[in-house]
């Protein structure tokens, strides 16, 4: 049984278009990804390698979040085991949230700013086969970004390995953030667009509505450098429990707000 009919395939191929032909949204989702899972862990790699551990500023405070695992590592090897377990994930979010719901204001938004919108409710194809191919597609599209960019930070991060002699990085924390947590945020990215899409004008506006979504990522990101959590594998399944209850409810109201009258509007 396919996953989408030939006539949803057809509205996918013409988003994939569309999307990538958008300077703005190209431009984001080679960008974040570049940002994110390369240059800043490269970065972070060089620094803790090749500057003395005295000279880096906030070296103690990022110690003092190590688990009891980490316990034995020499002080480079702890930087990295921070750095690799409690910075790079929050950072490494930000490509499947930023590529889904720029993706989603391009495809939503963007076709209605096209003026081609009305096209499509002129097809044969039904609401829920239009609005199934726009999310399915955005969610693909995505996915996609967010596979390459890991296999990028995993080959950066395995180099950091062999440097400092550290045990491959890939730990449950990483599994679950990678097949639980990234979907559910990559839905989220594209539902949330969909509500979003009903008030907004251009797609331009959107994506500057989607700024609040980042919000969530960046408490998380103070909150454990505050000691208020610690980011290991118990909180990252009750993360992405939340995000996952959270993605059934946005698609149940985003399919139903999903009418001629919301799009045309």
């Amino acid at each position: 049984m396919k996953l989408l009919t030939l006539p949803e395939q057809a509205v996918v191929k013409k988003d994939f278009g569309e999307i990538w032909s958008t300077k703005m949204v190209r431009n984001t989702m080679i960008l974040v990804p570049v940002i994110m899972a390369v240059f800043l862990p490269v970065l972070y790699v060089a620094i803790i390698c090749f500057v003395p551990s005295d000279q880096i500023n906030g070296a103690d405070q990022m110690l003092k979040l190590l688990p009891k695992e980490a316990a034995g590592y020499t002080l480079q090897q702890s930087m990295f085991y921070v750095m690799t377990n409690m910075i790079c994930p929050m950072f490494f979010l930000m490509i499947p949230l930023m590529s889904s719901s720029v993706s989603a204001a391009c495809s939503f938004v963007g076709e209605k700013e096209r003026s081609t919108i009305e096209t499509l409710l002129l097809t044969p194809m039904s609401l829920k086969s239009i609005f199934k191919a726009k999310v399915f597609g955005c969610i693909f599209l995505s996915a996609i970004c967010t596979a390459i960019s890991f296999v990028a930070f995993s080959i950066v991060i395995s180099v950091g390995d062999i440097l400092l002699q550290m045990p491959f990085f890939l730990n449950w924390n990483w599994l679950i953030l990678i097949f639980l947590l990234a979907p559910a945020i990559t839905v989220f990215g594209v539902v949330f667009m969909v509500l979003v899409s009903g008030k907004s004008k251009s797609y331009m506006e959107s994506i500057q509505t989607s700024g609040y979504i980042v919000l969530p990522l960046i408490l998380l990101f103070v909150g454990q450098f505050t000691g208020l959590f610690q980011l290991n594998a118990l909180f990252l399944l009750l993360a992405a429990a939340v995000v996952i209850a959270a993605d059934l409810l946005l698609w149940l109201f985003a399919a139903r707000l999903f009418t001629p009258e919301k799009l045309l509007k």
